[in-house]
């Protein structure tokens, strides 16, 4: 919004609800089988999964992003240690050995990131909520709707010559948590214990003992009318849990864009460099002054580092559970031995490849990779919820025709962000 005003702002609402649908399907899968997605994929073909693993490995290396994001932060409250990068990176550091500490001796890891997520989420609606009461006034708030409802401002103003392609497939992606970071809700609902997962064991604390449980293959279930229902139960709580997900985004990001659209594009004064939280700043700026910038930087700080927090855990839980059902030698450690083992590796190419770029160059680059991650697992989450499990478990747990409509649908419309975006930059 900072830079293009209301040229792009009518994609704002569909990027962000779509995501409802994939995230609605990838646990689907984790309520029926009790399983992650990743070994669903594997159940399919080692040729189509190893692959689309490499892909999301390569995505993945770049998470650094967030957490010198939050950095900058932190720097531009005290301006110190040396200039912006050194202190982006010296704060970074600090966050991700202080949240690091916390994710890996935590007795429950999922409880501790659910914990950390809902608290951050709650201040941040709420400040900008303040913030929109305080400084939109009605005439603002009318053009911002037009442009988020109406089609016809599609593009204008914008220099096609110049344009940055890869900014605006960003801003799509993330305005939903798209591409790979959409499958970690298969493994939040597995850690939940939702549907057939209440079976499966959990991730705890590198310290804690655990009983290890004996884990079935598959578990089947009977075609009778108790599990219908408890199947009918499940589904409701997946609905309202991924949509009340969807529009906590989906609100966030409307809220956040109406400020940017009234304060920061009047004055092109977007968001570049290692200080990427400087420009947004001017949101609780306005409205409480010198102490509520502060306020905003501290909030942003640990916004930032949350996510990074919580797509580490996500990232470590698929990579592990990939791991542990690539192969029989791989299965002989229990799987909380690969979740850390992935979880320390994360943390440490965070810790190396956070200075070798500004933070808005990885988010680019994982917004690319992303539209592409769902033109290939879209299809085989299709497969396995649509033609796979009906054949092994009842026929109530098989999807309406309106929910598969909508999954391919999604499919279709990235598959065209996709091959739009390579006919642009070649």
């Amino acid at each position: 919004m900072a830079r293009y005003g209301k040229a792009f702002l009518f994609l704002l609402l569909p990027a962000a609800l779509i995501q409802f649908f994939v995230n609605k399907e990838v646990a689907k899968y984790t309520l029926i089988t009790g399983k992650g997605i990743w070994k669903g994929f594997l159940s399919l073909s080692q040729w189509y999964t190893l692959p689309l693993f490499f892909l999301c490995f390569v995505n993945f290396l770049w998470l650094g992003g967030y957490a010198s994001a939050g950095g900058s932060s932190i720097y531009e409250i005290v301006k110190a240690p040396g200039d912006v990068k050194l202190g982006s990176l010296f704060w970074a550091y600090i966050l991700i050995a202080v949240f690091s500490f916390g994710l890996i001796f935590s007795k429950t890891v999922y409880n501790f990131i659910e914990k950390i997520m809902k608290g951050i989420t709650v201040i941040t609606i709420f400040g900008l909520l303040v913030s929109v009461f305080l400084i939109v006034k009605i005439p603002d708030l009318i053009n911002f709707a037009n442009g988020l409802f109406s089609p016809l401002n599609l593009g204008k103003g914008v220099d096609w010559n110049s344009f940055d392609y890869s900014q605006l497939i960003t801003g799509l992606v993330f305005a939903g948590m798209g591409g790979f970071l959409n499958l970690m809700y298969s493994y939040w609902m597995k850690d939940k214990g939702v549907g057939m997962a209440q079976y499966e064991q959990k991730i705890s604390g590198l310290t804690t003992k655990d009983i290890i449980l004996p884990e079935a293959e598959e578990y089947i279930f009977e075609d009778d009318l108790e599990n219908q229902e408890n199947f009918g139960k499940w589904k409701k709580y997946l609905n309202i849990d991924a949509g009340l997900a969807v529009l906590i985004n989906a609100l966030t990001i409307i809220l956040t864009s109406l400020l940017a659209f009234v304060l920061l594009w009047p004055k092109r004064n977007y968001p570049q460099g290692w200080s990427i939280t400087v420009a947004q700043s001017a949101f609780f700026e306005t409205s409480f002054g010198f102490l509520g910038r502060i306020l905003f930087l501290i909030v942003a700080a640990a916004f930032l580092i949350d996510t990074w927090l919580s797509l580490s855990d996500g990232v470590a839980r698929q990579f592990a559970d990939f791991t542990y059902n690539v192969s029989q030698k791989a299965r002989k450690k229990p799987l909380k031995h690969w979740y850390y083992f992935w979880l320390f590796f994360i943390i440490g190419s965070t810790v190396l490849t956070m200075p070798l770029a500004q933070p808005f160059f990885f988010f680019k680059m994982v917004g690319v990779i992303s539209v592409f991650a769902f033109v290939f697992y879209l299809p085989g989450l299709w497969y396995l919820n649509y033609y796979k499990l009906p054949k092994i478990y009842p026929k109530f747990i098989k999807g309406t025709r309106g929910e598969e409509v909508a999954l391919i649908a999604t499919w279709l419309i990235y598959t065209f962000l996709a091959v739009w975006y390579l006919v642009k930059i070649l």
